[in-house]
């Protein structure tokens, strides 16, 4: 992997152009917390100075001096704590808003990617990527703007002295500092490549957890709870050894460091004692460049420790701002089209696709005209197409060839938050947020009126269970809306599509999961809206589809059959029939993909 503080310099200035465009966004403010800081900084390294003037005044004796000396002394001190608070408030003041607002960007374009990241995506790299991006944006802060310019400020304090003191020792130091610096980034970027594998152990091991979190019932179904020990074991083996090479990095840098430092020290400070010894300098000269040193060699250990820092959040902050460079495959038109009095006609012309990686065509040439305020029905075998045709209406992903129009406008012409907002889609596994029913039910839409939700919930069959709740709406579902069952979740689904007032209805397998109970009531549901909404049912039980106008039967990416229950069951010879002959004879599995022998 590599090392993009050091060896891509393109990527560090892309980086620092989009962290400052956040910061930026403060500018004034941001500017007079620099100046605040910038004095403060000053002030605070005078210390060596005071000394000196303190030392080279004592033999003096004049105490009104040594007063003197000691009021400005103090005034400093105070003045620094005041300035350093003022200047940490002000830059409070530019971090906070600019980390909030650089959080919910990333957010933003993660919402807008398409379908297929969200498919692939592994959901533990993410939620690390926005935990350590939004900490390395904080930490960067701090680090370029508190520490870094504090380190910079008493390097120069400390070259100016020591260039009052001796022309030769103020160069000794600044070549002294320029090779500790080389050094520095030569052992960063080797603790930068431990970090970067420990980041890639620490994001399996994120993986695993999550992993295991997201699917704890599938564990519990299966009493697998040792087994998903043994496959975090096995993941912590890689993560144990890149935090061994992470560590052992640490102590590299001590030694070296610590070893060019201590021979700096002694050079300078050995020209400063031939300079006192010859009589070219005062005790309280050489009690200043000591002071000096002995500081500045402490704030030097800081400023190799803050670059490394600073790699390590542009490392960091690659990942969390590479969100931002993700492209948007599907994308909204530069001058999308409405529809104006539309009825709910759906139209597909031609319509061919491939899902992005697979040489298998998955829709093939297909083309249908479903009216306003007909239902049609989509059967086949498992991979014949079904859910890819509710894909493509909802523009998840945008056609190879052909098109597909609502009320006479190619989707494609339309904003995608648009398009979506005429569909209503029940899923065949409802997923709900962990919070109230309704506030699951009043999600899809800004409608949030409780009369709405109930006509909602009424038109569902889900009225009566809510009724019979003792928190009634502000029941919470739980994590995933565990704390239902699968039909209430799917009449939950039902009431949620139902409140937005969508022109078409979409039921993708939405009764495949149900018991006969559950699936009757969802059926009802289903039925009780028909007439007054383009329907489009995905379905493997012929007893959800047979009420449907039109049957559309698929196979292999192709439509090969369209009719009435009565007209398909009719052909002996067709798909349907054949796949409800299995079906009838229990033979048919609940995908109609694998036909099994079972008896029953």
């Amino acid at each position: 992997m590599d090392i993009p503080f050091f060896e891509q310099g393109g990527i560090v200035a892309k980086i620092v152009k989009q962290y400052y465009q956040f910061i930026f966004k403060y500018k004034y403010r941001f500017g007079l917390f620099l100046v605040v800081l910038t004095i403060a900084a000053v002030v605070a390294n005078l210390n060596p100075y005071f000394i000196k003037l303190f030392i080279d005044n004592i033999e003096k004796q004049d105490m009104t001096i040594l007063l003197k000396i000691l009021l400005i002394y103090t005034a400093s001190r105070v003045g620094v704590n005041i300035m350093s608070a003022v200047a940490y408030t002000l830059g409070d003041g530019v971090m906070i808003p600019a980390s909030k607002d650089a959080r919910q960007k990333v957010f933003r374009k993660v919402q807008d990617l398409d379908f297929a990241f969200h498919v692939n995506k592994s959901t533990g790299s993410l939620i690390s990527a926005f935990r350590r991006g939004d900490g390395a944006f904080l930490q960067l802060f701090l680090t370029f703007h508190h520490e870094i310019l504090r380190i910079l400020v008493s390097l120069g304090v400390t070259l100016y002295f020591f260039g009052k003191v001796s022309g030769q020792i103020m160069a000794v130091m600044g070549l002294f500092f320029v090779i500790n610096l080389a050094v520095c980034l030569i052992l960063i970027k080797f603790n930068l490549k431990k970090r970067q594998q420990f980041n890639d152990a620490e994001d399996n091991v994120s993986a695993v957890i999550t992993d295991n979190l997201i699917n704890y019932e599938t564990v519990k179904f299966f009493a697998q709870e040792e087994k998903e020990d043994r496959r975090l074991e096995d993941t912590f083996r890689d993560w144990t050894k890149a935090f061994w090479g992470f560590s052992v990095s640490f102590r590299v840098m001590d030694i070296s460091i610590g070893t060019l430092s201590a021979a700096g020290m002694y050079v300078i400070l050995r020209l400063t004692l031939d300079r006192l010894a010859s009589g070219k300098i005062s005790a309280g000269d050489f009690a200043m460049v000591v002071t000096f040193m002995t500081s500045f060699y402490y704030q030097f250990f800081e400023l190799f420790f803050q670059f490394r820092n600073i790699a390590k959040n542009f490392t960091d902050l690659e990942k969390y701002f590479g969100l931002l460079d993700k492209e948007i495959a599907v994308t909204d038109p530069p001058m999308p089209e409405t529809i104006q009095n539309g009825q709910g006609k759906i139209e597909f012309k031609g319509v061919c696709f491939r899902y992005p990686g697979n040489k298998k065509g998955a829709l093939k040439n297909i083309s249908l005209i479903i009216n306003p305020g007909e239902s049609v029905a989509f059967v086949g075998r498992s991979g014949a197409g079904k859910t890819t045709i509710v894909k493509l209406l909802l523009r998840f992903y945008d056609l190879d060839k052909g098109q597909i129009l609502i009320d006479g406008v190619d989707i494609a012409q339309m904003k995608k938050g648009y398009l979506r907002s005429l569909i209503g889609v029940v899923p065949q596994e409802p997923v709900l947020f962990n919070n109230s029913i309704g506030f699951n039910i009043s999600y899809g839409g800004k409608e949030t009126d409780l009369t709405k939700i109930k006509e909602a919930t009424k038109l569902a069959n889900l009225d009566e269970f809510i009724e019979s709740l003792p928190e009634k709406y502000e029941t919470q579902v739980g994590e995933r809306g565990i704390k239902l069952s699968g039909g209430q979740k799917q009449r939950l689904a039902i009431a949620r599509a139902l409140l937005i007032d969508p022109r078409i209805m979409v039921f993708d397998e939405a009764t495949s999961n149900l018991d006969s109970e559950s699936e009757g009531l969802v059926q009802e549901a289903l039925w009780k809206n028909a007439s007054k909404k383009t329907l489009l049912i995905i379905a493997h039980r012929f007893s959800t589809i047979r009420k449907a106008d039109k049957i559309v039967v698929l196979d292999k990416g192709k439509i090969v059959q369209v009719g009435s229950h009565l007209d398909l069951i009719s052909d002996e010879k067709g798909l349907y029939y054949h796949l409800w002959t299995l079906q009838a004879k229990g033979k048919l599995e609940s995908d109609l993909g694998g036909i099994t022998t079972r008896n029953n």
